[in-house]
């Protein structure tokens, strides 16, 4: 859908919400490969890799997701995602800190990925109000849930001794 189309309908909803998905996935493989190199932490850089993986099986699922639809894949840019990406550069251009970096990533990590499941919940949402087919939504489902389990993951890295041992040394705790 080009940017000069009008939205009509709520199946012109669907595809430019499927277009920015598809957008946002493609984009965080790169972002995920970069973040993973740029971390200093282990298990952050492991996280990354991992994620990365499993984001170019969402790339895949979306693409699912438009061939049952009946329309062939394209993206729109989003711009909350060429946002996050602008400011995880600037932020990185400007701190030296390898833990204050890692710390960052952590947190655009989970800020990525609630925007991740809140544009799976929306598309999805659409796709129910169509009666779209199983074929279409089971992808974007299973995107969603993979999103929410990296989410938990990163939840629970946040706390983790390690990550502990960054936030006390960077507060003097």
């Amino acid at each position: 859908m080009s940017a000069d189309q009008h939205i009509e309908t709520l199946e012109g909803t669907f595809e430019y919400e499927l277009e920015g998905i598809y957008y946002m996935e493609q984009e965080l493989v790169s972002a995920l490969d970069e973040m993973a190199m740029a971390a200093t932490n282990d298990h952050l850089q492991n996280g990354f890799s991992t994620h990365r993986e499993e984001t170019e099986g969402h790339v895949e699922r979306v693409e699912r997701a438009f061939d049952a639809y009946g329309v062939e894949p394209r993206q729109r840019d989003d711009p909350v995602v060429d946002a996050l990406e602008k400011d995880r550069q600037q932020f990185e251009g400007m701190v030296r800190d390898a833990d204050l970096k890692n710390l960052y990533f952590l947190g655009a990590a989970m800020k990525t990925e609630r925007i991740e499941i809140t544009s799976y919940d929306s598309v999805l949402t659409v796709a129910d109000k169509l009666h779209l087919d199983d074929d279409v939504t089971d992808p974007l489902e299973s995107n969603r849930e993979e999103e929410k389990r990296t989410l938990k993951k990163l939840e629970g890295m946040s706390s983790a001794s390690e990550m502990k041992s960054l936030w006390d040394r960077l507060t003097g705790g």
